[in-house]
């Protein structure tokens, strides 16, 4: 695979060659893991010089704030009572500004580290900034997901959807001159699928769109995660070994960070204490996958009252241990998701719908005219990225042309905060 994959970045070397770019991490699966250290991103004040406003810690004079917004109102399970709401961030301008939307990326939430760096650095460069969590996150599934079964592009993006509209209407539309999206990993494929879908609705206009690190097919870049777990394990019974001798050597840092998330500086400083092995860094990103789905899949299952995870007609309590459902969802890849949870559901309310269909309208390939024809969106991405194959680059070559930007590595949004990317996207929507 990464033969193919060096071929491509030599076909296609006119977009950023290796001699010009620095990003410090050459293994995909390193660049994956530790993201971008802090001394290697785009300091904000060369966006903009700060100001008193920038610098005040008192949160009512502060410009970024959370905000929760009510979007169905309908029972939520007692488990998942701080979820009724759809929580979300945004980062105001005093006065009338463009407006720039970031979706986050698989499992992830609007506080993620790369939610919070690019909504300051784009807030420094004069946009007012929506943050949103993914689709994925339990929060959006609990309280922003109309059938609360994610994983059907076209469904999770008719919700988002949904929820930029209510958003913009909260700010007030009369102080947006012009609306911008963004997204990583799956929220940058999910921001191609908005881009056409407000083709047809017409609510937004967007002036700009950029894909960050997008999957070309759902199930093919969520599987390949899966397996980075699944492919370095004997069985589950060793999976579960290997996973607890990871979380042992993770425990220092777990304990001296508030948040537990991948590519942040607490794993940069674990690994300087002992490198992982390539299986091992692998691994990791399998485990953070998995987990992140299953708490998607259990949020799902609670909600519906599928059955799926929880037994049928069971309520479970505010006391109860959770222990039980995470050993269960843990096990379930998104190969099993798929065919066991989704599928079916899909097809109760579309006797037609087959998981050839359900999958082709979850890849760029399904707007693929409309992507090539649409001179407003580009493509930000890493020849080294794992969760892509040899078809992808091809795909997105042949269909963004010289709207691909391709970084010789960074593995999978490793890169995101680099100073030279960062400086990238904010030319693009600056022009």
């Amino acid at each position: 695979m990464h033969r193919a994959l060096l071929s491509w970045l030599l076909v296609l070397g006119c977009f950023t060659t290796a001699l010009a770019y620095e990003y410090p991490f050459k293994n995909p699966y390193v660049a994956t893991v530790l993201g971008t250290l802090p001394e290697d991103q785009l300091p904000l004040d060369s966006v903009r010089p700060a100001r008193l406003g920038d610098l005040n810690p008192l949160k009512d004079l502060g410009a970024v704030r959370t905000r929760e917004l009510l979007l169905h109102d309908r029972p939520v399970p007692d488990i998942l009572w701080y979820d009724d709401t759809l929580q979300y961030s945004v980062a105001m301008q005093r006065r009338v500004a463009p407006l720039l939307f970031i979706i986050a990326g698989t499992g992830s939430s609007y506080e993620s580290a790369n939610c919070r760096y690019l909504q300051a650095v784009f807030h420094r460069a004069g946009f007012h900034v929506v943050s949103l969590s993914s689709p994925t996150y339990p929060n959006f599934v609990v309280s922003a997901s109309t059938n609360q079964v994610p994983g059907f592009i076209p469904w999770d993006v008719a919700d988002l959807y949904q929820s930029m509209d209510a958003i913009a209407n909260q700010i007030g539309r009369e102080r947006i001159s012009s609306y911008n999206l963004t997204g990583y990993s799956l929220g940058g494929t999910q921001s191609a699928f908005l881009a056409e879908l407000d083709t047809r609705e017409k609510r937004f206009g967007f002036d700009k769109v950029m894909l960050l690190n997008p999957a070309v097919s759902l199930l093919t870049s969520a599987t390949t995660l899966d397996h980075l777990l699944s492919d370095n394990v004997a069985n589950r019974d060793e999976a579960t070994k290997v996973v607890a001798n990871l979380v042992s050597d993770l425990s220092e840092a777990y304990r001296s960070s508030s948040e537990v998330n991948f590519g942040d500086d607490f794993l940069f400083a674990l690994y300087g204490k002992r490198s992982l092995s390539e299986t091992e860094l692998k691994i990791l990103i399998g485990v953070a996958f998995r987990m992140s789905l299953a708490s998607m899949v259990f949020a799902s299952d609670v909600c519906t009252g599928a059955g799926y995870i929880a037994p049928r007609g069971h309520r479970i309590s505010k006391t109860e241990s959770l222990s039980p459902y995470l050993d269960a969802t843990v096990g379930v890849s998104f190969e099993d998701y798929v065919d066991e949870y989704l599928l079916p559901f899909l097809a109760f309310h579309d006797p037609e719908m087959t998981r050839e269909r359900a999958v082709a309208a979850s890849s760029l390939e399904f707007i693929a005219p409309f992507l090539r024809d649409s001179g407003n969106i580009a493509v930000m991405t890493n020849a080294d990225d794992p969760i892509l194959t040899p078809e992808d680059f091809k795909f997105l070559k042949s269909t963004f042309g010289d709207r691909l930007r391709l970084y010789p590595v960074g593995g999978h949004c490793g890169n995101l905060r680099f100073r030279d990317n960062v400086t990238a996207m904010l030319e693009f929507f600056r022009k």
